[in-house]
C-alpha cells in the first residue's frame, strides 16, 4: 500500500473520530465501526516503515509501533487499542506538556488543552487525566503542582493577573472556590492555592495586589468597606479574632483592618467605611462604643487604656477622649466622655482613667488640673454657674459644720464604758477621733439634700436642754480623761467647757464669710459686666479649622486648583473684553446701573457678606470665625446697637485698622468711591493674619434699625449693600430670636436679594437662650415673617445654632446646636469651593444685562425712527417715547421679539433717567454697528451667554480633577518610597 494513501485512510479516520466527538452522541460512526479503519491503517503504517528503513532512511522516526493489535486483553494495556512511541522525538511532539492532544497548539493557547472537544472553561477535566479538577493537583496536566504553578489553569495568564484562576469559566470575584482545589474559599485555609497559608499571604486572593493596597481582600468581588467578611474566612467581622486574616488577633494587631495604616493613624480603624468620630461600633467588634468596654480593640481595657479611642493622642491631652467627634467641652451633661455607657453625671470616673473622680487631679480628662480647669468635670459649663458643683461645695460645707457641731449628730453613748483606761487610751486619742468623723458620715449624707439655711436655723434653734446635756457628756468625758492622765480635773472642764464656745465663735466667722462671699457672687455690677466678660471655659474652635480645610494638608490640592482657577478668570476676562465689553461702551451701560464688571470683580477673593438687624450677633460671629475674640481689635459686640460700620475684614501680615480713605483706594474695593465721601466715613477695615481670611474677604453690613421714621443717609444706603450683594459668593442674614420684626428696611434689603435666593441663607443665632420647646415656634415665625418677601418659592435655608465660644447654656439642646453649626461651616466651605462657577454665573447675569440694555435702547431707536418726520422736532418726540413708553408698545414689543422677560428690564423711570443725560438719537442701531470684517457685537455676545460662559464651567472641572488626581497619584508614590520594603519572593522552585 502506498504511503499517500495510508495517510488518506488515517485523515479520514481522524475526521470521523473528530465529528464523533463534537457531535452528539447518537450521530455519526461509533468506535467499533471506527476501529478496523484505525488498525488497517496502523498495520499500513508499520508495514511501510520496515520496508522503507533501508530504502531512505526518511520515515524511521515517523513510525509507531504497535504491541497488541487485536481485540482481546491478552497481552494489551488496555481494552483499547494503545501505540507506543520509539523515538524520543515523537514522544516530545505527541505527549509534550506543553501540548497535551498533540494538535499543534501550545497547551497556554488551547482552548481544549486535552482534546475532548470541551472547552476548558467548561471541562471538569481539564488535562483529560481522568481526575476531577477539584480533587486534581495538576490541573493543567504541565508536572507542576498547583501550589507551585504560576498558571493553574494553563491558560498562558499568571495567576496574579488571571481573573480566573482555576479555569472552570467563573470569574474570581463571583467564584467560591478561586484556585478550583474543592474546598469552599471561606473553608480554604490558601484561598489563592499558592501554597502559602492565607494568614502568611501578602495577597490573600492571588490578584497581585497586596493585602494593605487592595480594596478587596479575599477577592469576593465585595469592596472591604461594604465587606462584612474582610479576610473571606467565613466569620463575619464582629466575631472575627483577626479581622483582616494576617495571622495577627485583632488586640495585637497594629493595622486591625490591614489597609496598610497604623490604627493611631487610621480614620477607619476597622475599615467598614465609617469614619472613626461617626462610627458606633469603632474597633467592629459588633459591640456599640457606648457598651464596649475595649473602644479600640487594642486589648487593654477603656478604664486602663492610657489612649481610649486609639488615634494616637494619650488621653490627658485629648481633646475628644471617646473619638465620637464631639470634644470633651463640647459633650453635654447627659453624654459620656470616656464611652463607658455610663452619663458623665451619673460617672465616678468621668474621664475613664481608674481614678475616682473625688481623688483624680484631673476629673475630665481634658489635660488641665482641676485647680486650674474652668470647667472641671467637662459638661460645657463654667463651675461658677455649675449647679453640681454647688452641690458637692454645699455637701463638703455641712460635712465640715457636722465635724465641728457633734450636737447636730450625736454618736457617743452617755454612759461611761466600765473600763476607761482600756476604752479611751491616751495614744490613741487621734485614732478615736477619727472613729468619730467617720461614724458621722451617714448622718451627714443623709441631711446633704438639706440646704445650708435650714441647717443653720435648726442649729440656732436647738433645745437649751440638748446643749445641756451634751456639756455634761463631755466633762464626764474631760473627768475620765484627766483621771487616766492625772492632772487635775476643774482646769480641763473648764478647757472642756470653753470648746462650745470657741466652736460657735469660729462658725460665725465662716458663715459671716459666707455671706461675703454669696454677696460678692451676686453683686449686681458681675451680673452687668457677664456678657463682655472673657468665659473661663470657652468652646473649642477645632472643627472650624478641619471643616473650612484651613490645615497645612490641604495646601497643596488648593495650590493645584489655585493654578487652574487663574487660567479660568484670564479666559473670563478675554470673553469679557471680547464680547461684553464693546456694546457696554457704545451703549454706556455703566450710565444706567451701579453694577459694573471688570478686574476686580474677576479676581478677588471670594466675598462673604453678613447682613441683618442690629443686635443679631454678626460681629460675634465674625470673631468666632476669624478667632478674633476678646482681643484689643475684636469687632464691639454688645447687647446695644453697634456703630453704623461697613465692617470690611481682609489678610495682611500685621493687625491693622483702615479707615474708609484707605480701603476706597484698595483694588477691591475701589468701586465703592462713586458712593461718596459719606460712604467713604462710615467704611472701617481690618486686616488680619487669619487663614480663613487667606481665602476670603469678610463684610458686615450696619445692622437695620426699623424705627417708625426712617432717618436720612448721608450716602445711598441701598445702592452701597447692593453693590456687595453683587459681589458676594454667599448672603447670611443673621437675627436674634428676640427680635424677629420686619419693617421697611429689612423689605428693602430682601427686594435687593431677588435673583440671589440660592446664595442667601438665615442663621437663627443665639439659639441656646431659647427653651428648646420654643425654639421650633420662633424658627416657625422667622420663616413666616421672611418668606412672603423673598421671591423663592422654597423657603431659605436656615441654621440655628450659637455661634461664639461660650459654652451653650444650661438646658440648651447642644448635639442640636452643634450639628447646624458644622452644617453652616460646610456651607461656607461650599461657597469657597465653588468661586470660579460664581464667578462665571456673575460674568453671564452680567452679560445677559448689557445684552438686554443694547437690545432695549435699539427698541427705543427703532420707535423713534418710524415716528420721525422730515421737518419735525427730533427732541420732542423723542421726549415723548422716554416719558411715555407705554404709548408705543416699547416694553410689550421687546419682551415679544426677544424673548426677554418683562422682570428682566429696568423700570421706565430708569430710562427716563438714563436719555436725560444721554440723547437717545445720539446712539447707533444695533444693526449699524455691525462691520464687514469684526461682525456683529450682538451675535458675539449671543455666543458668549449661551456657549463660552457655560463651557468655562466644564473645563474648570475637568481640568481641576486632572490636578487634584495628579497631586493624589505624587502623595502616594511618595509614601510608597517612604514605606518601600524589599519584598520576600513568593514563591520558589
Amino acid at each position: 500500500m502506498g504511503r499517500l494513501t495510508i495517510w488518506f485512510l488515517l485523515g479520514l479516520t481522524l475526521i470521523a473520530v473528530n465529528n464523533v466527538g463534537f457531535a452528539n452522541a447518537e450521530v455519526g460512526p461509533s468506535e467499533s465501526e471506527c476501529r478496523p479503519y484505525i488498525e488497517k491503517a496502523i498495520k499500513g503504517l508499520k508495514t511501510d516503515g520496515v520496508t522503507s528503513k533501508h530504502d531512505s532512511g526518511e520515515l524511521q522516526s515517523d513510525q509507531p509501533s504497535r504491541d497488541d493489535d487485536d481485540d482481546d486483553d491478552d497481552g494489551g494495556q488496555d481494552e483499547k487499542e494503545t501505540v507506543e512511541i520509539t523515538d524520543v522525538d515523537s514522544t516530545e511532539d505527541a505527549n509534550s506538556a506543553n501540548d497535551i492532544d498533540g494538535d499543534g497548539i501550545p497547551d497556554d493557547e488551547d482552548d481544549d488543552i486535552d482534546g475532548d472537544g470541551i472547552p476548558n472553561d467548561e471541562d471538569d477535566d481539564i488535562d483529560g487525566d481522568g481526575i476531577p479538577n477539584d480533587k486534581d493537583d495538576d490541573i493543567d496536566g504541565d508536572g507542576i503542582p498547583n501550589e507551585d504553578d504560576d498558571d493553574i489553569d494553563g491558560d498562558g495568564i499568571p495567576n496574579e493577573q488571571d481573573d480566573d484562576i482555576d479555569g472552570d469559566g467563573v470569574p474570581n470575584e463571583q467564584d467560591d472556590d478561586i484556585d478550583g482545589d474543592g474546598i469552599p474559599n471561606d473553608e480554604d485555609d490558601d484561598i489563592d492555592g499558592d501554597g502559602i497559608p492565607n494568614h502568611k499571604d501578602d495577597d490573600i486572593d492571588g490578584d497581585g495586589i497586596s493585602n494593605q493596597k487592595d480594596k478587596d481582600i479575599d477577592g469576593d468581588g465585595i469592596p472591604n468597606q461594604e465587606d462584612n467578611d474582610l479576610d473571606g474566612d467565613g466569620l463575619p467581622n464582629e466575631k472575627d479574632g483577626d479581622l483582616d486574616g494576617d495571622g495577627k488577633a485583632n488586640h495585637e494587631d497594629d493595622d486591625l483592618d490591614g489597609d496598610g495604616t497604623l490604627n493611631h493613624e487610621d480614620s477607619d480603624i476597622d475599615g467598614d467605611g465609617l469614619p472613626n468620630e461617626k462610627d458606633e461600633d469603632l474597633d467592629g467588634d459588633g459591640k456599640a462604643n457606648h457598651e464596649d468596654e475595649d473602644i479600640d480593640g487594642d486589648g487593654t481595657l477603656n478604664h486602663e487604656d492610657s489612649d481610649i479611642d486609639g488615634d494616637g493622642v494619650h488621653n490627658d491631652e485629648d481633646h475628644d477622649v471617646d473619638g465620637d467627634g464631639l470634644t470633651n467641652s463640647e459633650e453635654p451633661q447627659s453624654l459620656d466622655i470616656d464611652g463607658d455607657g455610663v452619663p458623665n453625671a451619673l460617672d465616678d470616673d468621668i474621664d475613664g482613667d481608674n481614678k475616682v473622680n473625688e481623688k483624680d487631679e484631673d476629673m475630665d480628662g481634658d489635660g488641665i488640673l482641676n485647680e486650674h480647669d474652668n470647667d472641671m468635670d467637662g459638661d460645657g459649663i463654667p463651675n461658677e454657674h455649675d449647679d453640681s458643683h454647688e452641690a458637692d461645695d454645699e455637701e463638703e460645707e455641712v460635712k465640715k459644720r457636722s465635724k465641728r457641731e457633734v450636737d447636730a449628730a450625736p454618736i457617743v453613748d452617755v454612759e461611761a464604758p466600765a473600763s476607761p483606761a482600756e476604752e479611751f487610751p491616751i495614744e490613741e486619742e487621734p485614732a478615736q477621733e477619727e472613729a468619730v468623723e467617720v461614724e458621722a458620715e451617714p448622718e451627714v449624707e443623709v441631711e446633704a439634700a438639706v440646704s445650708e439655711e435650714e441647717q443653720e436655723e435648726a442649729v440656732n434653734d436647738e433645745p437649751a436642754h440638748a446643749v445641756e446635756a451634751e456639756k455634761e457628756v463631755e466633762e464626764d468625758k474631760s473627768v475620765e480623761k484627766t483621771a487616766e492622765a492625772e492632772v487635775p480635773a476643774p482646769e480641763e472642764s473648764e478647757e472642756k467647757v470653753a470648746e462650745p464656745e470657741e466652736a460657735k465663735a469660729e462658725e460665725t466667722a465662716v458663715s459671716a464669710e459666707d455671706e461675703a462671699d454669696e454677696e460678692e457672687d451676686t453683686k449686681p455690677e458681675d451680673e452687668l459686666l457677664w456678657e463682655g466678660a472673657i468665659p473661663r471655659n470657652r468652646r473649642s474652635r477645632q472643627h472650624i479649622t478641619e471643616l473650612l480645610q484651613l490645615d497645612e494638608e490641604f495646601n497643596a490640592r488648593e495650590k493645584a486648583t489655585d493654578n487652574v482657577a487663574e487660567i479660568i478668570l484670564r479666559d473670563i476676562k478675554k470673553i469679557y473684553e471680547n464680547a461684553v465689553k464693546p456694546l457696554e461702551t457704545v451703549y454706556k451701560y455703566r450710565d444706567l446701573s451701579n453694577r459694573h464688571f471688570s478686574d476686580p470683580e474677576i479676581f478677588s477673593k471670594p466675598l462673604i457678606l453678613f447682613m441683618g438687624p442690629w443686635s443679631g450677633g454678626k460681629s460675634s460671629i465674625l470673631n468666632y470665625l476669624t478667632d478674633n475674640e476678646y482681643t484689643p481689635n475684636s469687632l464691639r459686640t454688645g447687647a446695644e446697637p453697634s456703630p453704623a460700620y461697613f465692617n470690611i475684614l481682609m489678610w495682611g501680615n500685621e493687625t491693622e485698622v483702615l479707615d474708609g480713605t484707605q480701603l476706597a483706594a484698595d483694588y477691591t474695593f475701589a468701586g465703592l468711591q462713586k458712593f461718596g465721601q459719606g460712604l467713604e466715613e462710615r467704611l472701617r477695615g481690618l486686616k488680619m493674619n487669619s487663614k480663613l481670611l487667606e481665602k476670603v474677604n469678610i463684610v458686615e453690613i450696619p445692622g437695620i434699625l426699623e424705627v417708625r421714621k426712617q432717618v436720612s443717609r448721608v450716602f445711598p444706603f441701598n445702592d452701597a449693600c447692593q453693590w456687595f450683594i453683587d459681589r458676594a459668593d454667599i448672603i447670611f442674614l443673621v437675627y436674634d430670636p428676640a427680635k424677629l420684626d420686619v419693617g421697611p428696611e429689612t423689605e428693602a434689603i430682601l427686594d435687593q436679594l431677588k435673583g440671589r435666593e440660592y446664595q442667601t441663607r438665615i442663621i437663627l443665632n443665639k439659639a441656646d437662650t431659647v427653651k428648646p420647646e420654643e425654639l421650633l415656634r420662633v424658627q416657625g415665625a422667622l420663616i413666616w415673617n421672611i418668606s412672603p418677601l423673598m421671591s423663592s418659592a422654597q423657603p431659605p435655608l436656615m441654621y440655628t445654632t450659637s455661634l461664639w465660644t461660650h459654652p451653650y447654656q444650661d438646658g440648651a439642646p447642644a448635639r442640636l446646636l452643634l450639628a447646624q453649626e458644622r452644617a453652616f461651616l460646610r456651607d461656607l466651605r461650599t461657597a469657597i469651593d465653588k468661586r470660579i462657577e460664581h464667578k462665571i454665573a456673575s460674568a453671564r447675569r452680567f452679560a445677559v444685562r448689557v445684552r438686554n440694555h443694547a437690545k432695549m435702547v435699539d427698541c427705543y431707536l427703532n420707535t423713534y425712527y418710524n415716528h420721525k418726520t422730515l421737518f419735525g422736532n427730533k427732541k420732542r418726540i423723542a421726549d415723548d417715547i422716554i416719558d411715555h413708553p407705554q404709548n408705543y408698545h416699547i416694553y410689550e414689543g421687546l419682551s415679544t421679539l426677544t424673548n426677554i422677560s418683562r422682570y428682566d428690564l429696568p423700570d421706565p423711570e430708569v430710562y427716563r433717567d438714563f436719555f436725560r443725560l444721554n440723547p437717545l438719537y445720539e446712539f447707533k442701531k444695533l444693526q449699524e454697528t455691525c462691520t464687514y470684517f469684526r461682525g456683529c457685537p450682538i451675535t458675539k455676545l449671543d455666543l458668549a451667554i449661551a456657549y463660552e460662559l457655560p463651557e468655562l464651567a466644564g473645563k474648570y472641572k475637568k481640568m481641576s480633577d486632572a490636578a487634584l488626581a495628579s497631586i493624589e497619584a505624587q502623595s502616594e508614590s511618595g509614601s510608597e518610597t517612604a514605606q518601600a520594603v524589599p519584598a520576600e519572593p513568593k514563591k520558589t522552585r
